[in-house]
């Protein structure tokens, strides 16, 4: 929307100077001024469309839930993820540790059966600019998994969403 409202202040403005340059005597201008002729841009649909999409794609995520984990076999290994609205993974942040890690989605596999449909979704970690580990975070009925292999060596951690951390909650569980 920032976008859309610069574009039109900046279409208005040159149509103004456009104006005035009319109304101005040709006599009138000195050696050191210098007439640039301008045309503001045309606003279509598809320029409006152009910005929206430009917008959507520059936009930071925006949090709308975290989902607190507890190691399986270590329950004092606690990670906290955030969301957004559509349930994408934005950051992971591992409990005693002051920076929060930024995950990129790579995948998604829809599973049907059983009970509840099954959704594995696939996050490269990103630490210092590099892949660091990925993340296979499973979503099943009210149960959430999340399952880190080290990029280094390989190790798997598993994970099992902690319903006694506000679940689904607008802040984090540490």
């Amino acid at each position: 929307m920032k976008y859309l409202l610069s574009l039109l202040s900046i279409a208005i403005l040159l149509n103004s100077c456009k104006n005035t340059e009319k109304n101005t005597p040709k006599n009138s201008t000195t050696a050191t001024e210098q007439k640039v002729e301008t045309t503001p841009p045309e606003i279509t649909p598809e320029v409006v469309e152009q910005i929206k999409d430009d917008e959507t794609i520059s936009a930071p995520p925006v949090v709308d839930h975290f989902i607190c984990y507890k190691n399986n076999e270590n329950p004092k290994m606690i990670i906290w993820i955030s969301f957004t609205e559509k349930h994408t993974a934005i950051e992971v942040k591992y409990k005693g540790q002051k920076a929060t890690i930024p995950l990129t989605f790579e995948k998604e596999e829809y599973v049907e059966g059983g009970t509840h449909p099954t959704i594995h979704k696939f996050y490269k970690e990103i630490y210092d600019g590099k892949e660091n580990g990925s993340y296979k975070l499973t979503h099943s009925g009210n149960y959430d998994y999340a399952e880190y292999t080290r990029g280094k060596d390989g190790k798997k951690f598993k994970f099992t969403i902690d319903h006694n951390a506000n679940p689904y909650g607008k802040e984090p569980c540490f």
